[in-house]
């Protein structure tokens, strides 16, 4: 059985923004690595991880979220995600990572 790990995204010092269910918002800056396991040339299992950067003011909230245990949003670079936190400055994707873009509209119009 031939196996192998692909990297499909390297995402690296994007801003965004952790959020929670309870109104809890924290700007950060994050790197996001997706990667994908290839078992005799046929797709098989995906993981994501990543690390997080932010101020000292962003610490205690951040820290509260990691010691809740429970899925935060991840949104910024592009991309939103359900993450888990698994300290302060690291975290392991949940759920889909999903392209997002947004629109300015034309000034001009």
């Amino acid at each position: 059985m031939g196996r192998k790990m692909l990297t499909k995204r390297v995402i690296t010092n994007k801003p965004g923004t952790l959020s929670d269910r309870l109104r809890t918002k924290v700007k950060v800056h994050f790197d996001l690595v997706e990667t994908q396991d290839i078992v005799d040339g046929v797709p098989d299992l995906e993981f994501s991880y990543g690390t997080l950067r932010f101020g000292p003011k962003a610490t205690p909230e951040v820290k509260s979220l990691a010691l809740s245990r429970t899925p935060v949003v991840l949104a910024g670079g592009g991309i939103q995600t359900t993450i888990l936190l698994s300290g302060p400055h690291a975290f392991t994707v949940m759920g889909v990572v999903k392209e997002i873009r947004i629109y300015k509209a034309n000034a001009a119009a």
